[in-house]
């Protein structure tokens, strides 16, 4: 680590952080409204917020010191500490419904799964811009498959289906960024695809048909276009056997989505109370504490998976674009960065943090919306927790860090 000169000072991208740091404030202002009981104060969940806020800062600092070449000589390091804890947790973990997703450390609580999106972020994006790979053939993509998949399997196991939907996401800009042909990407989801669409036989079989059209006519080897047809054929009929493996409360939480209505006194309730803050809210809401659903505990969880029908309810529609609009400034700017940093691995790395944050912040806007199901994905810088602050600001440091050195390669 080493302290800032007067140039890299002024290459220092001030807009992604103050954009950090506001939202960062809103989210501790949400949290004390969602927890607030009138009787003046902060809650003790406040409070904590606040520390985990500064502690975010420092980390922060530590994320713009690293320099591009520490942190592309750490990740193999960082994503074996990253791969223990997801095996540890499992054994040794705690949680709420017979999951396991937190290590308890005295008085602090770790998230692994966490620490794991970003590092599989740092060991992808150093595969990815070796001068050795060859990214030229599906087959060719095996390895940074496995690379996302393994925490993605133990994730699962948890389970938490809402953090292993964002390893399953990230590698797909990363790879395009990486410079993979989009047609093997297309071809690349085909298995997640025929997994979704395998319930319905009819559509099922359409697709397998225009998927084998599509590889007959394509320029592929035969044998990268065997492993594609007979891997998105077996991810199809696994569907069912997945399908019965689900928890029952993951399970339920789909099919509320589909007919909250049927499920409202059960896991569509959530999704209901949900949109009736939102909804509520009307255009510039009814003032901060001042929400109804929120102040009557109609809506559950609150502080973390929900924290944005809050907002929506006390600030309404236009409170929702500020913020909206905060986190698409930061993921711009940082997109916009990845296209200046001379750097290959810093280009791959911003790329991932802001993908990242873009799945994070539209799963759960759109499961407040009741545009996807109950997947238990908090709002990054917004929703109470530990863990997701720290992280999420130290990648964020990280990030400042290479707009600092953008001119180094």
């Amino acid at each position: 680590m080493q302290l800032l000169n007067h140039r890299q000072l002024r290459d220092f991208d001030y807009g992604i952080f103050f954009a950090t740091l506001l939202l960062t404030i809103i989210g501790i202002l949400m949290i004390h409204s969602a927890t607030y009981e009138g009787a003046g104060g902060l809650s003790l969940l406040v409070k904590r917020q606040i520390v985990w806020a500064f502690a975010g800062l420092v980390v922060m600092g530590v994320g713009i010191l690293i320099s591009q070449d520490t942190l592309e000589g750490l990740a193999p390091f960082l994503y074996g500490v990253a791969l223990a804890l997801l095996a540890a947790v499992l054994i040794i973990g705690v949680g709420k419904m017979g999951e396991r997703r937190w290590l308890e450390l005295g008085m602090i609580r770790l998230q692994p799964s966490e620490l794991a999106k970003y590092a599989v972020i740092l060991v992808l994006a150093r595969y990815l811009a070796s001068r050795k790979t060859k990214l030229t053939r599906p087959m060719h993509l095996l390895l940074p498959l496995i690379i996302v998949l393994v925490p993605t399997a133990l994730v699962l196991r948890e389970p938490d289906l809402g953090t292993s939907i964002i390893f399953v996401l990230i590698i797909v800009p990363m790879l395009f960024w990486a410079g993979v042909r989009p047609i093997y990407l297309l071809v690349l989801a085909a298995p997640v695809l025929s997994m979704i669409i395998a319930f319905n036989w009819i559509a099922w079989s359409v697709f397998i048909a225009l998927l084998g059209w599509l590889l007959y006519t394509s320029r592929m080897f035969i044998s990268d276009k065997l492993l594609i047809f007979v891997t998105t054929i077996g991810m199809g009929r696994m569907s069912p056997f997945l399908w019965n493996h689900l928890k029952d409360y993951q399970r339920h939480r789909v099919l509320a989505f589909l007919n909250p209505e049927k499920y409202r006194f059960s896991t569509g309730y959530q999704l209901i109370q949900s949109k009736i803050a939102i909804g509520s809210g009307s255009a510039f809401g009814k003032g901060f504490l001042n929400g109804t659903q929120k102040n009557y505990a109609f809506l559950p969880e609150q502080h973390t998976d929900f924290i944005f029908s809050v907002l929506a309810e006390e600030f309404g529609f236009f409170g929702c674009i500020v913020v909206i609009g905060l986190y698409l400034y930061i993921i711009v700017r940082m997109l916009r960065l990845a296209g200046l940093v001379r750097n290959r691995f810093a280009g791959l790395v911003i790329v991932g943090v802001a993908s990242a944050l873009f799945v994070q912040m539209a799963v759960n806007v759109g499961v407040t919306l009741g545009l996807s199901p109950v997947t238990g994905m908090t709002l990054p810088l917004l929703s109470y927790g530990g863990s997701s602050l720290l992280v999420t600001m130290a990648s964020v440091g990280i990030v400042l860090g290479m707009s600092v050195r953008r001119m180094e390669y």
